[in-house]
């Protein structure tokens, strides 16, 4: 249990490779490798020590002749976590970086390759070299065939970046990420483009102004509930990255950014912004800051641009802390959920939600209804919602469905069931 592998049915595979290891061949006919510590006389006697013998141990022959077949590579892959630091010598950078926290590999060298490099470092240097191993998925080829260079499946990622950008390719990666093999996904690397182009260009409507500071002065709602946005989705990325879910430390990244920051918060705020408030700007800078900051592990380079336009600039952004936890508006969290609900509804049906004070302003700047001819029918969505929220609970009702499916698909039909009701009572039905 001092190493884990993640995720846990390749643990278990791990420790059943242990228990059950099959026999191995460790000669090996290699150009380069670690010498077998194994000499020959004359009679054909064996002698085995750890350093070259004088004579042979049987006979006492000093005619001895060493193995010419060298050790299996796995014997010297095993050290890599500490030859790599000096060993065996007592090096600075073996004292400070042995052992290490985590190690990514591929499943098929779970046996050949971890295991090892645990027992050596238990035997050589009385301590686990991590303890934390991803077990990565295998990214297949679009068509679901393993990437290959004599099959012609593979993909240059070079090609990727160029045409996509090297923010882009490494979002969609982080999106494609699975305990299972994956397909390589055009559409993912697609999405990490998008959402790249959109934050730079709120960055320059917030940089827009000038202005010379970056403070938290949040007057409005929406203002109190972006930072509130921001210090909720920081710990659901803390725990999606602590678990070593990247694909849904992804997809909270896309909704902070995309949906609540640049959709809602930014068209909300932009007619204090163009009136020139500088506690609106400053305001608006300070987010910007926290929002890069989460960014920045999944999309380095637009980040690191952005945050050098920002005034004030002391560090990178590589080398900048990691926001701390700050609980001052979390009370705002859900402040626009009954907006959000209503421009759902509009968009949806044409149905206008009755509204007033800040939530009609803001859904006014957001949705802006007046661009829009609708003439929705009230009672036929409030009959929809009706059958929506009977087939939820319907489901939700189900105790077979909720033991036997995948979490995230049953809390999925728990957020659309509240969200129904929300909808419906926004209606009055």
């Amino acid at each position: 249990g001092r190493v884990r592998y993640h995720p846990e049915s390749q643990h278990r595979f791990a420790i059943e490779s242990l228990e059950n290891a099959p026999d191995w061949n460790i000669s090996r006919q290699l150009w380069w490798g670690h010498q077998l510590p194994v000499w020959y006389c004359p009679d054909e006697h064996v002698t085995v020590e750890e350093t070259e013998p004088d004579a042979c141990a049987e006979c006492g022959s000093g005619e001895l002749t060493r193995e010419e077949d060298v050790l299996d590579t796995w014997f010297s892959s095993a050290l890599w976590p500490f030859a790599t630091l000096g060993w065996p010598d007592d090096t600075p950078d073996l004292r400070r970086f042995y052992p290490g926290d985590l190690n990514t590999t591929a499943r098929e060298i779970i046996r050949l390759w971890e295991n090892r490099m645990i027992f050596a470092g238990l035997e050589l240097m009385g301590d686990v070299p991590f303890e934390d191993v991803i077990i990565h998925s295998t990214v297949l080829a679009p068509d679901g065939r393993r990437m290959s260079k004599s099959l012609g499946t593979g993909i240059d990622p070079l090609d990727v970046i160029a045409a996509h950008g090297a923010d882009a390719t490494r979002y969609g990666l982080l999106k494609m990420t699975s305990s299972q093999d994956v397909r390589f996904s055009y559409g993912a690397v697609e999405e990490g483009r998008r959402l790249a182009n959109k934050l730079w260009n709120v960055a320059r409507l917030l940089l827009r102004a000038e202005c010379a500071k970056i403070d938290l002065k949040p007057e409005s709602v929406e203002e109190r509930w972006i930072l509130a946005r921001l210090n909720a989705a920081r710990a659901e990325i803390e725990e999606h990255l602590s678990a070593f879910r990247f694909s849904h430390a992804a997809q909270a990244l896309y909704r902070l950014t995309f949906d609540d920051f640049c959709d809602w918060y930014a068209e909300a705020i932009k007619p204090r912004l163009y009136t020139g408030d500088e506690d609106a700007q400053a305001t608006a800078l300070g987010a910007l800051e926290r929002l890069l900051k989460l960014l920045h592990p999944a999309m380095p380079h637009v980040t690191e641009e952005i945050w050098t336009s920002l005034p004030g600039r002391a560090t990178r952004l590589i080398v900048a802390p990691w926001p701390e936890p700050d609980e001052r508006f979390a009370a705002e969290a859900a402040a626009l959920e009954r907006v959000q609900d209503a421009a759902a509804i509009f968009r949806r049906s044409g149905v206008l939600v009755e509204l007033a004070g800040d939530e009609r302003r803001i859904f006014e700047a957001v949705v802006r209804p007046d661009r829009v001819q609708a003439n929705g029918n009230a009672a036929a969505e409030i009959e929809r919602l009706r059958r929506e929220v009977a087939r939820a609970e319907g489901m939700l009702g189900n105790e077979r469905f909720v033991a036997s499916a995948p979490p995230e698909v049953v809390e999925g039909e728990r957020a659309k069931l509240a969200r129904y009701r929300r909808e419906l009572d926004a209606l009055g039905g």
